[in-house]
């Protein structure tokens, strides 16, 4: 899987998988599909922005998503809000909620709850850069 596009489709399947487990109340579970969902977007917004998929040696993953954001149209205030959602996500779900079998409601479901809006703001670039890149043709 390489395209941005497939990213983002892959990132959709996760994120409908985990709501439908949150219905269920199974968080740990939860908190490992939206990592993986948030994950394949920011995957999939950095292959379309940076033509990476991961950040160069040196590069923290906070700087390679903002800088993602922020090539992307977004203000450095709402590029550096939706990279430190990325950082939260992966520390508070993927590690303390999956890894750490530790599920802290107040901590935890905000983070799960935002995925949608992160995931469809990844959406929204590509297909921004998509009209634009038709539009250069």
């Amino acid at each position: 899987m390489s395209s941005a596009v497939d990213h983002l489709a892959m990132a959709r399947r996760y994120l409908d998988e985990a709501y439908k487990l949150l219905e269920r109340g199974d968080p740990f579970d939860v908190a490992e599909k939206i990592w993986a969902a948030v994950k394949h977007s920011t995957t999939a917004l950095t292959i379309a922005v940076l033509k990476e998929a991961a950040p160069p040696k040196g590069v923290s993953w906070r700087s390679f998503v903002k800088e993602a954001f922020m090539k992307a149209g977004l203000s450095e205030e709402e590029a550096s809000e939706w990279a430190s959602y990325f950082i939260d996500v992966r520390k508070g779900l993927h590690g303390d909620c999956f890894y750490g079998l530790i599920y802290e409601e107040e901590e935890h479901r905000p983070l799960m709850e935002r995925a949608r809006e992160y995931i469809d703001l990844v959406d929204k670039i590509l297909k921004k850069l998509e009209y634009q890149h038709s539009n250069k043709l």
